[in-house]
Formats: structure tokens, sequence, C-alpha cells
């Protein structure tokens, strides 16, 4: 029973270093969908975006669609984005199937695995293996806000820690000179 407490500790200091490592620049990604003009990532700027790298017939990924069909529907009114760009080999043909089996309520699509790698800033040569599903968050201003490989305890409790790491985001930021949790009275006139 004590293992449980320590994971879940464990499980939120991951989440937290991996959340705050400092924002970088997303790199451009094209994703290609069935029956619809290509995306490019750069067009949901002043958003923030959710972004499932996946593999259509993985079972983790599939598990995952249907959490980001949850959170789209609570969050895009809010001004989140959800996409999703599968880039197994087979990406193409699988597709049509994996949109008519999970019905995503979101933008959904594929690249190909050059592509992804690229934009992951890897390549082919890397023998690193690449659990996915690969979830990148964005912020309004289109810089990588936290990035979770497949491997990573966040998706122990994905639907959790997204619900978190995105209410985080959403909150307002605190007026310029003013600390946070502080506030202020106007400053009573003097008598001399």
């Amino acid at each position: 029973m004590r293992l449980l407490p320590a994971l879940a500790i464990l499980t939120a200091l991951a989440i937290a270093a991996n959340a705050a490592e400092p924002p970088r620049p997303s790199p451009p990604l094209r994703i290609q969908r069935v029956g619809a003009p290509a995306i490019e990532l750069s067009q949901y700027r002043g958003r923030i975006v959710v972004l499932g790298l996946i593999y259509t017939t993985c079972p983790h990924c599939q598990d995952f669609t249907v959490v980001m069909k949850i959170l789209a529907h609570e969050y895009g009114p809010r001004g989140v984005e959800f996409l999703e760009c599968a880039f197994n080999p087979d990406a193409a043909a699988t597709m049509p199937e994996f949109l008519d089996r999970f019905k995503p309520n979101f933008p959904a699509g594929y690249a190909s695995p050059l592509a992804v790698l690229a934009y992951l800033h890897r390549t082919a040569l890397d023998t690193t293996p690449l659990y996915v599903p690969h979830v990148m968050v964005l912020d309004r201003a289109g810089r990588i806000h936290a990035e979770y490989p497949g491997e990573d305890p966040f998706f122990r409790a994905a639907e959790n820690n997204l619900r978190a790491l995105l209410d985080g985001m959403l909150k307002p930021a605190a007026p310029a000179g003013k600390a946070p949790g502080r506030t202020t009275s106007p400053a009573s006139p003097s008598h001399r």
C-alpha cells in the first residue's frame, strides 16, 4: 500500500519536470488529412495546442485519442486546440478506418515518419526508441511548453494530468508588479 503514494509522488515530479523545461519554438509540421485540406501547426498560433503524435494501430494511442475527445469537448471552447498526427509507415492507408472507428472531434491526420522525426529533432539513424503516443503541448506563442514521450509516467493518468496542465496554462497571468495571491488596498489619503 505504501507503494501507491510513492508512485503518485514520483509521477507528479516527473510531470512537473517535463512541464518545467523552458519553452522552445515549435518547428513547422504539416498534417495531411483524409478528405480535407492539410493543416499547418503554425496556423493555430494564438491558441494552446495539444498535439498527439500517434500510430493508428497502437492501442495506447487509441486510448489517448479517447482522452483527447473528452478534453477537446471541454477545453476547445476555452481556447485549446487538439490535433493528432499519425506517423506509422501505413498511416495514410489506415487513417480512414481509424477516423471511422474513433470519430475524433478535432483535426486528425498523418505525416511521414521522417517529417515527424524532423519535428522532434531526431533522425532516422537515431536508435533511441520512440514510444507512442508522444504528446506536445504548445503555448499561445507557438512554443513547446511540455513534451511527454510514450514511456512517461504522465500517461498513467493522462486525462487528469493533461487537465491539470491545461488548467494551469489557462489561468490568467498576474498583473505586472503585483505579487500573485496578494491583494492591495487603495492608499488612504493622508491628513496633515
